[in-house]
């Protein structure tokens, strides 16, 4: 059914109408809208629950101004720069086309009247005539980088960046010829990994797509579309990632993983590579490992004062288990090595079983899982209690098997820690029964239950105060009244108008246009007491749970986040977006 008109969602309105959008969706999106203040479209764009093509189009339609595809096209510079970048940038407009006296104008919100205003004048002062269009995200991010930055590094093929390669083994390759030096695809590649390591993108995916090679960048959690090659570079882009792995070249049937270290401008960085293979090609995906950027404490990712004192309360404890939960991607691993990191001594031993090894952390003792020869978690763990290990640290707990032997090596004497996929802190106990763990066994080694979120953080460059409507005020405010809290609100509220003090980023350069830079855990801790335990090996239901945990005075992940937009960290959208996942 469709939306009421007071909503002012027409975009939204017209995905409905098209099927584009489940209505239980645009229920979750309003109600959204109504906490944080946000237009119900902008939201629709923020967590992409549409593929930006049809959000693109669906303005088309309602705002009566043309579609435009635009994907993988560059402009040429003199148009480009009629419209300055700093004008593009603050309004989301650029100038792609020009014949004779009309230019062609393409606007990623067509309803922004400023917007047309600011181009208007500059098209009265070059006595031009306008037209506009509809574009994507995706597009207008890759025409300002047309400005300077990657687009230029693509032109000049990166002759300027300092890159070497070597084996992970650090074996040294042959020395690079000058022929080789000149190679469009081998400075195609240092031109991606260098852009990867300047806007510290976690992933890099090589891809095939519509006849052509895509080059795509995670960052902050967020695929951006980054470069359209010819499809006839795609399997030299794939050749040359093949060979700087170690990987066989003339293998295209069956994945294939392989590693990289590479000097970027004097900086170490490692690269996870696997391959896959398609429909008559292969597709490259390469995980961006920076151990500068492991230099982590629990409070720079994220865990308040409070909650630092309890994890470095349990991780005195000689023996039982900690675990980590939350779904992929979630930093579940960073917390876990941040941990090690504290309980590496001199007079303890600590065994890793990974897979894979994300970062080596000297001093320690990392073993890689190989499932595919019969060396798994389980088989790691039984080996591991003969080495006479102080602390175990295994990669995931995921069968029955594993938890057994999880729960043993906790129970004799062995520090234990892991990670589970449960949706909060609660759930790991029934997560462990269901994986037939006795319930007098859980109670009576697991120490500690974290669980966690990644939110993006607030650009610090364009970051701008707001006041969140009446009803999400109230409710954010009766969040705070309860006891564990123990916030004084008085400091962020402001004092003209009596409301509290949020933020968001209105998006610049430096972010890329989101108003997003970095990204930080929103967490909950359950600590497993003597009266948890009671409740655990009683025939207990969750809300048992829930009660005893409400009693322990436990900050749940949503109050926690509230916490961190009220500091101005991140955004109550960031906060409502990772405590429904």
């Amino acid at each position: 059914m469709p939306l009421k008109e007071e909503t002012k969602a027409p975009v939204i309105d017209y995905l409905l109408k098209q099927g584009k959008i489940s209505q239980e969706k645009v229920k979750e999106i309003i109600e959204d809208a109504k906490r944080t203040g946000l237009l119900p479209d902008e939201i629709l764009e923020e967590r992409r629950l549409v593929p930006e093509i049809d959000v693109a189009k669906a303005k088309a339609e309602v705002f009566k101004v043309p579609y435009f595809d635009f994907y993988g096209q560059k402009v040429k510079d003199e148009i480009l720069k009629i419209i300055p970048q700093e004008i593009a940038e603050n309004y989301k407009v650029a100038a792609i086309e020009k014949s004779e006296d009309t230019l062609k104008t393409a606007m990623i919100n067509p309803a922004d009247f400023k917007a047309r205003e600011a181009v208007a004048f500059i098209a009265r002062q070059k006595k031009l005539k306008l037209s506009y269009c509809v574009i994507t995200r995706s597009v207008f991010k890759n025409i300002l980088s047309q400005y300077t930055g990657f687009t230029e590094e693509l032109r000049e093929a990166s002759e300027a960046a300092d890159v070497r390669f070597a084996p992970v083994s650090g074996m040294p390759l042959p020395p690079t010829t000058e022929e080789e030096k000149g190679a469009p695809v081998a400075r195609l590649i240092a031109s991606f990994l260098k852009y990867a390591a300047d806007n510290d993108a976690s992933d890099i995916h090589i891809e095939p797509y519509m006849g052509k090679s895509r080059i795509r960048f995670r960052i902050d959690g967020i695929l951006y579309d980054r470069a359209v090659l010819p499809g006839h570079l795609h399997s030299a882009l794939v050749s040359r990632v093949k060979v700087m792995a170690n990987l066989r070249l003339d293998e295209t049937r069956i994945p294939q993983d392989g590693r990289i270290r590479t000097i970027i401008s004097g900086r170490q960085i490692d690269l996870r590579v696997s391959t896959l293979p398609l429909l008559g090609t292969e597709k490259v995906g390469l995980r961006v490992l920076d151990p500068s950027k492991m230099d982590f404490t629990l409070e720079n990712l994220g865990f308040e004062k409070k909650s630092v004192e309890i994890i470095k309360k349990n991780l005195e404890e000689p023996h039982g288990m900690m675990l980590v939960t939350g779904p992929t991607g979630c930093g579940k691993t960073t917390t876990l090595y941040t941990c090690l990191k504290m309980l590496n001594r001199t007079e303890v031993n600590i065994l890793t079983l990974e897979d894979p090894i994300e970062y080596q952390i000297e001093g320690i003792n990392q073993s890689q899982a190989r499932p595919e020869i019969g060396y798994t978690f389980a088989s790691g763990i039984r080996s591991f209690v003969r080495q006479d290990p102080d602390i175990i640290m295994v990669g995931e707990v995921r069968d029955n098997e594993t938890v057994e032997l999880a729960i043993h090596a906790a129970l004799t004497g062995h520090l234990v820690l892991s990670t589970l996929h449960t949706n909060n802190a609660l759930g790991a106990i029934p997560r462990l029964i269901d994986m037939k763990a006795e319930s007098f066994l859980i109670a009576s080694c697991l120490n500690l239950v974290i669980a966690q979120r990644l939110v993006r953080k607030i650009c610090e460059r364009c970051k701008q105060q707001i006041f969140l409507p009446e009803e999400t005020e109230k409710e954010v405010r009766e969040a705070f009244k309860r006891p564990h809290f123990n916030v004084n609100l008085d400091k962020y509220t402001d004092k003209k108008t009596g409301k509290l003090k949020f933020y968001r980023g209105t998006g610049c350069a430096y972010c890329l246009q989101e108003g997003y830079k970095g990204r930080i855990a929103v967490h909950e801790i359950l600590e497993i007491t003597p009266e948890m335990q009671s409740v655990i090996t009683g025939d207990y239901k969750i809300e048992d749970l829930e009660k005893e945990a409400r009693r322990q005075k436990m900050v749940t992940m949503l109050e926690n986040g509230y916490f961190k937009a009220l500091e101005g960290t991140t955004t109550l959208e960031e906060v409502l977006r990772a405590a429904r996942e």
